[in-house]
């Protein structure tokens, strides 16, 4: 399996665009598969670079309803004429905010109308695409949980805002091989969560390689949680004795260094232009 990276905050090459978002392109044996787009055109830019062509992709994975993700999938959908998109329903549905110190609350949500949603397939549960391929949703939140989720938020029938659930989240999980490995997107629901609810859901003992962020980092602020938070999560990772991580966008430059010391063992961080073979 090959993973690259196609945007990201940070980038290797001064050829390729770096941008808050994120988007990988996976090549497994027998597909190829887009899991977010990023915010704009910059990840299909980066991708004529890297030697990608996105028309061959023959699916993409939308990890949660936020711009910085899905905003690039109306360019995908021109690029690619076949590839369906998986998001989960609330993903297209709801309405998405950011609450930034005293400013006004600011959409961050995705552009529906500008997205064929006739190409889209909406999930509200688990789906098993293959033997090689698992979607899993509605996480379980009963550990660490970014603080930074409390400034973002969802709109309510009424109007009213709300702190988001991010019941609009998915991860990807994929085998092969024998050798698993899981991506999200922002890790809303923590990732310790996320890891525990997809073993528990496939009855594995273990995921071999998790990639994504963690949403620890306020780009606004430029302050990362607090060390005894960071000391949570890196418990609940520890855990996991077999699992490799991989990590960058939400999860912020000092948060990666901090908890691969505490946890023993490299929290690996990918930027634009990574590549990682599994």
């Amino acid at each position: 399996m090959e993973i690259i990276c196609l945007l990201e905050n940070n980038t290797t090459d001064p050829k390729l665009a770096p941008a808050h978002g994120l988007s990988f392109f996976i090549r497994t044996r027998t597909r190829s598969i887009l899991f977010d787009m990023g915010q704009d055109s910059k990840f299909a830019d980066n991708a004529r670079h890297l030697g990608v062509d996105l028309g061959q992709a023959d699916l993409a994975v939308l990890s949660h309803g936020h711009y910085d993700h899905g905003g690039g999938l109306p360019l995908f959908q021109k690029l690619n004429s076949k590839a369906r998109t998986i998001m989960t329903r609330k993903a297209i549905e709801g309405q998405y905010y950011a609450r930034y110190l005293k400013y006004e609350p600011k959409y961050i949500g995705l552009d529906a109308q500008a997205i064929d949603q006739s190409r889209c397939r909406f999930i509200d549960s688990d789906l098993a695409l293959s033997e090689e391929l698992t979607i899993i949703t509605d996480f379980s939140k009963n550990g660490f949980v970014p603080q930074g989720n409390a400034g973002l938020l969802r709109m309510q029938k009424d109007g009213r805002l709300i702190e988001d659930e991010f019941f609009h989240e998915l991860a990807l999980l994929i085998e092969e091989n024998g050798t698993t490995v899981l991506f999200t997107g922002c890790a809303h629901s923590g990732m310790g969560n996320m890891i525990d609810t997809v073993l528990t859901r496939t009855g594995r003992d273990h995921i071999d390689h998790v990639i994504g962020g963690f949403h620890l980092y306020n780009r606004v602020t430029r302050i990362s949680e607090a060390d005894s938070r960071l000391d949570i999560l890196a418990h609940e990772l520890s855990s996991h004795h077999r699992t490799t991580y991989y990590t960058g966008h939400c999860t912020g430059p000092d948060a990666p260094g901090y908890m691969s010391r505490k946890m023993g063992r490299p929290i690996h961080v990918f930027a634009t232009g990574t590549r990682i073979k599994i």
